[in-house]
């Protein structure tokens, strides 16, 4: 489903985990001591996202156009609520952006669990995207229900380094598909420290850049998981007076390329 798809935003969610590759796995290297780092890390971090089943994220999201030599900050919030258990549940959520200093909404996405509703504000429309069951199709994926293992059949991590507070891990696709999305990323989990046992290996920051060298970076600044969220927020959206609802196939949404637009504990 090549969408514009949001970031911690890390928070429109597609659901299962992606199945295991039907190729055979390449013999490994022994595992260095960074490699055994950074599975531990990946574990815990698995087992974590296992458990979510409600978040409440404050969030910015900064585009840095190296082209252009401009750089746009936005801020809002984002919503995540997972309805059901195993096959059948269904990932839920919502998110709203208002470019940074100003009052009016510049994005704002809900996710049902089957369709993803993006608001398009400049052409007063509201695009519907189903969501494929039981199929994943963005980097944002391995934020939740990826196991640790598929994950790194589908990227190269490296364990980029670690302090007392966070974890850097370094992602850079395989497939030649997955690059449209980006060329190389770093996402920053929290430790597990005394100063925040709560949110250990949740998700603190995600940067993408692509291969022009535009980057994109999501900063979570608060999260909080085991809140109590309205489903109704979740509900497929009514269209506001002069605007329309656009339904996009499958065909079309694979024809426009994957957004990520996801630079802070980012060094």
């Amino acid at each position: 489903m090549r969408v514009h798809v949001l970031v911690l935003g890390v928070l429109l969610l597609t659901g299962a985990a992606a199945s295991a590759q039907n190729t055979p796995a390449p013999k490994q290297a022994p595992a260095s001591k960074d490699d055994a780092k950074l599975d531990g890390y990946l574990t815990k971090w698995e087992q974590k996202m296992r458990e979510v089943k409600t978040l409440n994220a404050k969030l910015a999201r900064i585009d840095k156009d190296k082209v252009l030599s401009t750089t746009t900050k936005y801020v809002g919030s984002a919503q995540y609520l997972r309805s059901g258990e195993g096959q059948s549940a269904l990932n839920l959520a919502a998110l709203e952006l208002k470019q940074e200093n100003k009052t009016e909404t510049a994005e704002k996405m809900i996710c049902t669990g089957t369709y993803l509703y993006v608001f398009a504000p400049p052409q007063k429309e509201i695009r519907a995207y189903e969501i494929p069951k039981g199929k994943t199709d963005s980097f944002l994926d391995l934020l939740f229900g990826m196991k640790a293992e598929d994950v790194k059949k589908k990227y190269t991590l490296t364990l980029a380094k670690e302090d007392d507070w966070y974890v850097y891990v370094d992602v850079v696709p395989k497939d030649a598909k997955d690059k449209v999305d980006f060329a190389r990323a770093r996402l920053v989990l929290y430790r597990d420290s005394n100063n925040w046992k709560d949110k250990a290996y949740l998700p603190r920051q995600l940067w993408f850049e692509h291969a022009n060298g535009n980057e994109v970076t999501w900063d979570v600044s608060a999260i909080e998981t085991g809140v109590k969220l309205d489903r109704r927020l979740f509900d497929a959206p009514k269209t506001p007076n002069g605007w329309k609802l656009v339904p996009v196939t499958q065909e079309k949404a694979q024809q426009q390329p994957r957004v990520v637009r996801p630079s802070s504990p980012k060094q």
